[in-house]
């Protein structure tokens, strides 16, 4: 049911993406958001699970938010603070797990499966409310613009990998918790609002520091601290406090997105953001669905392996994408 829903988002990125650079990027903005929101409330008449779909479906379109969101603030930000104001916003998204995570259980158990889904909606509604409030991007002219470089479509070959490899944890990191770390039930909602705690954080944090530094110590840096929380749950066995810093650093997973969206600005025609941010989108999307597989795959022959496999790899991968950043930056600079 859910995979339905991300098949059809994942192949709305490119469509919104263009109708985005043609007729505004607001006027989109709001309209996904709307039909997340839609999407969220269908669940709630249902009665078997057949009707799902249309819920799923139209919840996960609201995933195209994402790069109209980028697009949207590469129009109103200056560029010296893009990477920071996108770090903040991509940041901001998981405070809601943060504050939903340990509540969760207790609501369902309170007021019932469908009573939580409605409390869900009614926050939803008033998110998408918020909205109409985003400022009007200006109309940008489509002239022709010089071809993309070649960095440009390495980085989009190279991120699937990537996704991969820096969220094949996720997926089963709370049954990891559960089962490995003996954890009880109850608890287990903390670890995963750590791991938004520390995305947000460290989302908020890559992107100050590539508008300061530079975006290649960023994605290297969130690559070293992804390794090092992969390390630490590996090591820390059934003991509490490494479990919940290792949680806290593998939050850093989605540190190096913001600092890629703003070094992508400098090279994205402004007449196509969305439809380049929309594309970035989907390949990240993609890689993100073989994670999930890959990551049941590992987890069913031992539940270290993703654990291992992220140790081992995510800072060789992050040191490439920073290489490919870099190329970037300074091809848009010898143009």
């Amino acid at each position: 049911m859910f995979g339905v829903g991300n098949v059809v988002a994942a192949a709305s990125f490119i469509p919104i993406g263009l109708a985005a650079d043609r007729f505004g990027r607001r006027p989109l903005l709001i309209g996904v958001w709307l039909a997340s929101t839609v999407g969220a409330a269908a669940f709630l008449p249902l009665t078997d699970w057949h009707g799902a779909f249309i819920g799923s479906t139209l919840y996960w379109i609201g995933s195209a938010a994402l790069p109209l969101m980028s697009a949207h603030l590469a129009a109103l930000t200056p560029r010296s603070r893009l990477s920071g104001e996108l770090g903040m916003v991509y940041g901001a998204f998981f405070f809601g797990t943060i504050l939903a995570s340990p509540f969760a259980g207790r609501i369902g158990e309170t007021v019932g499966l469908r009573g939580g889904i409605a409390i869900a909606t009614m926050a939803f509604t008033l998110s998408s409310a918020l909205t109409f409030r985003l400022s009007r991007t200006p109309p940008t002219a489509h002239v022709p613009g010089p071809p993309l470089p070649r960095s440009f479509w390495t980085l989009l070959a190279i991120t699937p990998l990537a996704a991969v490899i820096t969220t094949v944890v996720n997926p089963l990191f709370p049954i990891y918790v559960r089962d490995v770390a003996a954890i009880p039930l109850e608890r287990v909602g903390v670890y995963v609002g750590l791991v938004a705690l520390g995305a947000a954080l460290f989302s908020a944090g890559a992107g100050r520091i590539a508008d300061r530094v530079g975006p290649v110590p960023a994605v290297i840096g969130a690559g070293a601290v992804l390794t090092l929380g992969a390390g630490t749950i590996a090591l820390s066995g059934r003991s509490e406090v490494p479990l919940a810093l290792g949680s806290f650093l593998l939050g850093a997973q989605i540190a190096p997105n913001p600092v890629l969206a703003g070094a992508l600005e400098r090279v994205l025609p402004p007449a196509r953001t969305a439809l380049g941010y929309a594309g970035f989108q989907l390949v990240f999307a993609l890689g993100f669905g073989t994670g999930g597989f890959l990551s049941g795959v590992l987890y069913d022959a031992d539940p270290l392996l993703p654990l291992l496999v992220q140790l081992a790899l995510a800072l060789p991968l992050t040191a490439l994408v920073a290489v490919i950043v870099s190329r970037i930056m300074s091809t848009r600079r010898a143009t």
